[in-house]
């Protein structure tokens, strides 16, 4: 007989309440202890896990892989559907027991209930504990029962819950070894197939370095050094003034508990206002993160379709029957400079400031009358930090079609929008050098016309 810990988005050894839950069973019932993690390829809702994930989970598994053989606990890798593969290893070890944290998001919740059954018709006794988010959706609702649609008072009402919520159980220091520790085999991970055959990923590595140990040691030096700074340079790209923690938390490399207690213990003593502004932002940022994750549980088909159903009508938006304005804009061939550097810098390094990213959102769904879900599916297979929750609404809230939006005629103008945020040129010179560029591709005074009659005739039923 054994346990089994099955690792979802939780790819740490501290903080993780199974993998802590499970070292007490089984020093306890002195049962060994394996690990298992199960790569679906065909993800979600036809949102299959995107090549710059992949190679970020490729490595970040790897990690995990060896942190866990220090301490004696074997992982075990498969790849298929979930639900089977978890039953026929808990079978085949002959488990006692299968402990997993939970992961909020579209169908996670239907492969739990889909795991439990199984496991309890063979008399396994299974045990969910919850991660991801700070607070679970059920938790989370309006005087009502609804959900929030409204990020304001979402946050407000998450702010007076979580101060007087305990994370003790959630917040572990690194697990005791279980037993000797145990070789590793690479070859593991490589039957995963996580990589393209074409080894384009292999820039990745020049700007990120996956895993646990990683993550711990950023959030410290950013914690330290740069949060103090966070209200005023966070909206500066060619500075590093944000963590760059989000890969880290999709992946549960580090967990968002341990973040938001560290961030809240520092509010309470820091006697510096202007510090304490910049925390308060960053936690209000962790809060959009949660924000997110509780809008897509509860509307889990505002993946593919606006939650404002009037933006779905075909009038809201225009046609590239060839797909050139589409690929301009990927290749970063736009002719406005921090549209163009924005992208470039995500094709070379998998992720993009946020402040640009919202001025390439708003480029594509508004000038160029992209519809949102053409970005949405760029970012998905180009973000190392691609997050279903996150993609999908900050894009909806870019183009005005999502919860809590951007009006529809809020439209960022990318060549005020550099003079603001870049206006020495350097994040632009980074990623764009000093040679020629292209022209605009579009009239931004006209563009913006048009798009403000699209969506008044789709919405309003009238023309500007």
């Amino acid at each position: 007989m054994s346990i089994l810990v099955w690792f979802r988005r939780d790819l740490r050894v501290q903080d993780n309440p199974a993998l802590s839950r499970a070292i007490t069973d089984a020093k306890t019932f002195r049962l060994p202890l394996v690990a298992v993690y199960t790569h679906d390829p065909s993800g979600v809702a036809g949102w299959a896990p995107g090549a710059a994930s992949c190679w970020y989970l490729d490595r970040s598994l790897r990690s995990l892989q060896r942190q866990l053989a220090a301490i004696g606990i074997p992982l075990h890798l498969r790849r298929g559907a979930v639900s089977e593969s978890i039953r026929t290893l808990a079978h085949h070890l002959r488990c006692e027991r299968v402990y997993w944290n939970r992961v909020i998001e579209p169908a996670q919740a239907a492969v739990d209930d889909a795991v439990m059954r199984s496991l309890f018709q063979t008399g396994i006794l299974p045990k969910s504990f919850d991660d991801d988010s700070l607070l679970m959706p059920e938790r989370m609702r309006r005087t009502d029962g609804s959900p929030y649609r409204v990020f304001t008072p979402f946050w407000r009402r998450s702010s007076e819950v979580l101060e007087t919520e305990d994370f003790g159980e959630r917040l572990m220091p690194s697990p005791q070894a279980v037993s000797d520790p145990l070789p590793v085999d690479p070859g593991e991970v490589d039957r995963l197939g996580l990589l393209d055959a074409h080894s384009w990923h292999g820039k990745l590595a020049r700007h990120w370095t996956p895993g646990e140990p990683e993550a711990l040691k950023q959030w410290s030096s950013f914690f330290e050094n740069a949060i103090s700074g966070y209200d005023s340079d966070r909206d500066i790209p060619a500075v590093p003034g944000t963590s760059r923690l989000s890969p880290a938390l999709h992946f549960g490399e580090i967990s968002v508990a341990r973040v938001y207690q560290q961030c809240a213990a520092r509010l309470a003593s820091e006697p510096d206002e202007k510090i304490r502004a910049s925390i308060r932002r960053f936690l209000s940022e962790i809060g959009w993160r949660e924000f997110c994750r509780h809008v897509l549980h509860a509307w889990p088909d505002s993946l593919n379709r606006s939650l404002d159903r009037r933006f779905d009508r075909p009038e809201a938006w225009k046609v590239d029957p060839d797909g050139r304005r589409l690929r301009a804009w990927q290749r970063g061939e736009t002719g406005f400079s921090l549209v163009d550097a924005g992208m470039r810098e995500l094709w070379e390094t998998g992720w993009m400031h946020n402040r640009v990213r919202m001025v390439v959102a708003s480029l594509l769904t508004k000038n160029l009358g992209i519809h949102w879900r053409e970005g949405a599916r760029w970012f998905w297979d180009t973000l190392v930090d691609a997050d279903l929750s996150s993609n999908t609404l900050g894009w909806q809230w870019v183009a005005g079609c999502g919860t809590d939006a951007a009006p529809y005629y809020r439209i960022f103008n990318p060549e005020t929008q550099a003079e603001r945020f870049d206006p020495h040129h350097e994040y632009r010179s980074r990623w764009l050098g000093d040679g020629l560029r292209p022209l605009p591709m579009l009239d931004l005074k006209s563009s913006r016309q048009q798009a403000l009659s699209r969506y008044q005739i789709a919405i309003k039923g009238q023309a500007a």
